[in-house]
């Protein structure tokens, strides 16, 4: 019933405003199952990567005990880690030079990376809220005191945080995944180490081994 009276009293540019921000919250939320679903593949791939990278060492028993196969693994692991690594640092190096390069020549090591004046928050749109809040329940609701603040545009002085920010954001998820590759590599090599050198008892009957051996035994001697 509360809600009901809510969206009645609600003008139409709040709801539309309204429908604007619950629209981007189901597009956040979709590009984050996306950006999962892109991840759980690919540490899938790499995961089966250390399989390669252990084949030969194992089939050909160069390595024999599960220690010495996980030592190995480990070298192998981080050495495909610190290659795959190299690029999305790079660009992060980058993006961190222009952005030491704009402060020192500007002087202004309190810039603000996404600002909406003269950094990257220029190409979205923002709100803000306007005024106090006067204590009715219905204020934030209705988005009377919330107005638009800024719409997309581009700015000169912010040409610097058009690489910077791109340069982060590109080069953090790049890292955060080849990191989830590296853990999922390394989990799969613990488990291919207990199942290589494993030893078990599994269906294991000692009776039944001794009949079999001694029937061997006595088909051998008749023979």
């Amino acid at each position: 019933m509360m809600i009901n009276n809510i969206l009645l009293s609600l003008s139409d540019s709040d709801k539309r405003l309204l429908f604007s921000i619950l629209l981007i919250l189901v597009v956040v939320i979709a590009f984050i199952a996306l950006l999962g679903f892109v991840l759980t593949r690919i540490m899938k791939l790499q995961a089966k990567r250390i399989d390669t990278l252990i084949h030969d060492v194992v089939v050909y028993k160069v390595i024999t005990n599960r220690r010495h196969l996980i030592r190995y693994g480990r070298s192998k692991n981080w050495a495909l880690f610190l290659k795959q690594a190299c690029i999305p640092l790079s660009i992060i190096l980058v993006g961190l030079l222009v952005l030491l390069i704009r402060n020192t020549v500007t002087r202004d090591w309190g810039y603000s990376l996404f600002s909406t004046t003269n950094g990257f928050g220029t190409l979205f749109w923002t709100w803000k809220s306007t005024g106090s809040f006067t204590g009715n329940e219905y204020d934030f609701i209705r988005f009377q005191k919330v107005v638009l603040d800024n719409t997309p545009h581009l700015a000169a002085e912010a040409w610097p945080s058009y690489i910077v920010a791109p340069c982060f954001f590109v080069g953090g998820i790049w890292y955060v995944i080849i990191s989830s590759c590296l853990l999922s590599r390394t989990l799969l090599l613990y488990r291919r180490s207990s199942q290589v050198f494993e030893k078990s008892l599994s269906g294991y009957r000692q009776d039944e081994t001794v009949n079999q051996a001694n029937t061997n035994t006595n088909n051998t001697n008749n023979q």
